[in-house]
C-alpha cells in the first residue's frame, strides 16, 4: 500500500471533509443534485482514505507503535518483551564519538535493567512527530520522539532518534538508537544513563 494512501496527513482529512460539508451547504442553498453528488463523493473519499488508514500501517506508524511496546517493556522492567522488537544487533550512539553495537543478549543481560529496578525508573515517550519521520532507504525507517526518566523526584530528558529496518520476516525492529539534549536535539549528543552495559 503506497504511503500517501496509509499514513496521510491530518491535512488531507481535514481537506476531504471542508470539501463535503462545503459541497453539502451549497448543494442545501442552490438545491441541485449536483452538489449534493459531490458532497456525496467527497463523503465517499473521505471514508475511503480513512479505512485505509486504519486497516494498513505505513512503516512509520509500525516503528511508532514497536517504540511505544519497547517503552512500555522498559516501564515493567521485562527485558525479555523488549528484546522481541530489536533487531539482532543495534547500533547505539550517545556522547560516544563512535556507535556502539550491541546485539540482544547483551541488551537483555545489561545492567541498565538493574538501574531500572534499583532506583525504580519511570519512563515515557511522547511528541511521535510525522514531521521527525524519514526514510533513508526503503527497508528503513528512522523516527524522532521526546523521552524522559523519572526517578527520585528528578527527571532527565531526551530527545530519541530511533531507526528501524524491515526483517527478512517483514516485520520493523529497532537497529539504531541515538540521544540528544532535548532542546538542542541533533546539535548535542547527551548518553543515556547506565547505558549502553
Amino acid at each position: 500500500m503506497p504511503e500517501w494512501l496509509s499514513d496521510p496527513p491530518n491535512s488531507r482529512y481535514w481537506l476531504w471533509a471542508a470539501l463535503a460539508i462545503l459541497t453539502a451547504l451549497i448543494g442545501l442553498q442552490r438545491r441541485h443534485r449536483t452538489w449534493f453528488f459531490l458532497a456525496l463523493g467527497s463523503g465517499v473519499v473521505l471514508l475511503f482514505l480513512a479505512l485505509i488508514d486504519y486497516f494498513w500501517q505505513s512503516p512509520r506508524e509500525q516503528a511508532v507503535e514497536r517504540m511505544h511496546a519497547i517503552i512500555q517493556a522498559v516501564q515493567q522492567r521485562n527485558p525479555d518483551a523488549c528484546v522481541q522488537h530489536i533487531a539482532d544487533t543495534i547500533a547505539y550512539q550517545g556522547e560516544h564519538a563512535q556507535p556502539v553495537r550491541l546485539t540482544r543478549e547483551q541488551l537483555r543481560q545489561a545492567a541498565f535493567w538493574h538501574l531500572l529496578r534499583q532506583f525504580d525508573v519511570r519512563v515515557a515517550a511522547w511528541d511521535f512527530a510525522r514531521e521527525d519521520a524519514t526514510r533513508p532507504d526503503p527497508n528503513t525507517v528512522e523516527i524522532g520522539f521526546l523521552a524522559k526518566g523519572e526517578a527520585e523526584g528528578k527527571q532527565v530528558p531526551f530527545y530519541i532518534r530511533a531507526a528501524f529496518t524491515r526483517q527478512p520476516d517483514g516485520s520493523w525492529k529497532l537497529s539504531q538508537l541515538q540521544s540528544f539534549d532535548p532542546l538542542k536535539r541533533q546539535k548535542e549528543r547527551r548518553s543515556l544513563p547506565g547505558f549502553p552495559p
